[in-house]
C-alpha cells in the first residue's frame, strides 16, 4: 500500500488492497473483497441481533470480513494460530459457550484449498448446530472439510465462489472505468 499514489477510502479503512488501477503513470489501490464478501453473504444470511461472528484467520481477507461486520454493527472476534492483538484469540480458546454466542463463522485462511484439501481450521465442530452459518472463502474444492463437518452438525453455509466472482466483476469495473 505504501507504494501506491492513492488508496480508495474503503481499502484504507480495511487496511488491505487487492486491486490496483494504473492510469497515466498514477496508481490507486482498492479492496474488492469487501464488495464480494458482503454481496454474496447478503443473499443467504440474515444476522441475529444478539449474535456475532468469528473470523478464522487474520490476513487481508479477514480484514474485509471485519469491515463488513463493523458496517453491519455485528460483534466479531478474530481466531488465530498466533493471536497478537486484543481482538484475537487462539483456536484452543473456542468453547461451547463462545460458539453458542456467535452465529456466523467466517473461514478466511487457505486451509482446505486445493491441493491441500485435507486441511481444516481446528475448531470444535461438536459445538456447532443449525443456528450457525459457515462462510468459507475457499472455493476450490467446492465443498471443503470445514463446510462438510459443519453441515453434518446442521449448519448452513456457502463457499467463496460467489465472492470470488463478485470481486472479479468489481475489479473489472475499476480497471475499465472512464476517467
Amino acid at each position: 500500500m505504501k507504494y501506491l499514489d492513492e488508496i480508495d477510502e474503503e481499502a484504507e479503512s480495511v487496511g488491505a488492497v487487492n486491486t490496483i488501477l494504473f492510469q497515466n503513470g498514477f496508481s490507486k489501490g482498492y479492496n474488492t473483497d469487501v464488495f464480494g464478501f458482503e454481496q454474496s453473504l447478503l443473499n443467504v444470511f440474515s444476522p441475529a441481533e444478539d449474535k456475532g461472528a468469528l473470523i478464522l484467520g487474520t490476513g487481508g481477507a479477514s480484514k474485509a470480513a471485519a469491515y463488513v461486520m463493523k458496517k453491519w454493527n455485528l460483534d466479531y472476534q478474530f481466531v488465530s494460530r498466533k493471536p497478537s492483538a486484543g481482538n484475537e484469540i487462539h483456536y484452543s480458546d473456542l468453547t461451547e459457550d463462545l460458539l453458542n454466542n456467535k452465529q456466523l463463522i467466517i473461514q478466511t485462511t487457505p486451509l482446505g484449498m486445493k491441493p491441500n484439501i485435507e486441511t481444516c481450521p481446528p475448531i470444535p465442530f461438536e459445538y456447532l448446530n443449525e443456528q450457525h452459518f459457515l462462510f468459507d472463502m475457499v472455493y476450490n474444492p467446492e465443498k471443503t472439510i470445514f463446510l462438510s463437518l459443519g453441515m453434518e452438525k446442521g449448519c448452513k453455509g456457502m463457499n467463496g465462489q460467489m465472492m470470488f466472482q463478485l470481486q472479479a466483476e468489481k475489479a473489472w469495473s475499476i480497471w475499465n472505468q472512464k476517467t
